[in-house]
């Protein structure tokens, strides 16, 4: 590489030239000087008006969706890029098949490589297939981009901020096992929508019936009576499901987190929202687990709004495999959201025994719940009087499927 010294050297060069009328040495001494110039010029100009772009057919997509993606580097001047090596971050969960594609120093992200030349005004683009492997919020870029004089002698290098993302939505998987409560307490009704009864809004009373329970009953209004009274409440209409996805895949913070088990539990969290949305119950989401780009846990309060399944697929595409704080803790926080008729549907890879009594608490409150356990085999603590469904042994033939599709 040409520096200051090389220009004393010329300079020296020229002015012997001139003392001993050697007209070669000046010769040699002015080219010198020229390409020196020219580098500077070059390495200072190299990346003016030379813009890079990237664009994604959609925004959003499924495990196993493949999207268009486009590359676009321009140069806008008349100076030409006798070559041009871009290095684009490249997420992981993300493959660009006939792309050169290189392992980097982290192990969420790959390096997009593109080699080419651009000539003066000149625009070029690299069409590519994007294969949606892994969930998550996947963001490309920063790109670096490097280039080099026609004489070798320099390399200039520029960071181009821009960045493109695509979030990739978990897997669902149609579950007709999924076994919730009866949606009426008095057996099956003929309708389309289910009722409950609130029991924070009282609307009348009536004579009491032996399939009422207890707690309904009004003494006072018994006494007056002389017959037992039975509270009634405002019908509520439709079922109310709390999911609380469990981010811990061990019982102790310091064993860390299984990937493959935790990727288990948000598969079954989103197939049971998708059970939910199917049959306009009101659904939310709870977890311990922090979304990328967030401190907080994620929490989606409950609705039966059609854009409901939207929102909760979006943040179990986000969460990341790590917790915030426990299950049980941030169940606590949340109990008091809970609406009349609200079943709990816990899915967990791992049975703590704070969990098993956060489930007992749960029950003693009046809420219903069911576990779907996405662990290995079944829990080694049993959780009495509740329902639990073993969804791994239902989920290894679609982890085999991921592989296949990684590899």
């Amino acid at each position: 590489m040409l520096n200051d010294l090389w220009i004393l050297i010329s300079a020296i060069v020229i002015l012997v030239g001139l003392l001993t009328s050697q007209g070669l040495l000046i010769v040699v001494g002015s080219l010198v000087i020229i390409v020196w110039s020219l580098t500077k010029f070059w390495d200072r100009h190299a990346f003016e008006d030379v813009s890079h772009s990237r664009t994604i057919s959609q925004g959003r997509a499924f495990i196993g969706d493949v999207v268009e993606y486009r590359v676009t580097l321009t140069n806008e001047k008349i100076l030409p890029l006798i070559w041009v090596d871009m290095q684009d971050t490249f997420p992981a969960g993300l493959d660009l098949p006939g792309a050169s594609l290189r392992s980097s120093a982290s192990d969420t992200a790959k390096e997009h490589r593109i080699t080419t030349s651009l000539l003066p005004y000149q625009k070029v683009s690299w069409k590519y297939n994007l294969h949606c492997n892994a969930r998550g919020y996947h963001r490309i870029g920063p790109v670096r981009l490097r280039s080099g004089d026609i004489f070798g002698f320099t390399a200039a290098e520029a960071r181009m901020p821009d960045l493109e993302h695509i979030l990739v939505y978990p897997r669902v998987v149609e579950l007709q096992e999924l076994i919730f409560p009866a949606e009426h307490p008095f057996g099956d009704v003929h309708g389309s929508r289910a009722m409950y009864q609130d029991p924070s809004r009282f609307f009348s009373l009536r004579d009491y019936q032996p399939t009422d329970p207890m707690k309904y009953v009004d003494w006072k209004a018994t006494a007056r009576r002389s017959t037992l009274q039975t509270k009634v409440f405002e019908p509520v209409v439709s079922l109310n499901v709390v999911i609380a996805l469990n981010a811990a895949t061990g019982e102790f913070a310091w064993q860390g987190s299984n990937l493959r088990l935790f990727e288990r539990s948000v598969t079954v969290a989103a197939s049971v929202a998708k059970y939910c949305a199917d049959r306009s119950y009101s659904f939310g989401l709870v977890s311990n687990s922090v979304a990328v780009f967030s401190g907080k846990w994620v929490n989606v309060p409950a609705s039966n709004s059609n854009m409901q399944i939207g929102l909760v697929l979006e943040s179990l595409a986000r969460v990341g495999s790590y917790a915030v704080s426990s299950l049980p803790e941030v169940l606590r926080a949340q109990r008091g959201t809970f609406r009349c008729g609200t079943v709990v549907a816990l899915v967990t890879a791992v049975m703590t025994p704070a969990l098993v009594e956060e489930i007992a608490e749960i029950r003693g409150k009046g809420y219903l719940v069911i576990v779907f356990y996405a662990g290995n085999g079944g829990p080694r603590i049993t959780v009495p009087d509740v329902p639990v469904h073993l969804m791994g042994r239902a989920l290894e033939a679609l982890e085999r499927d991921d592989q296949v599709l990684a590899e």
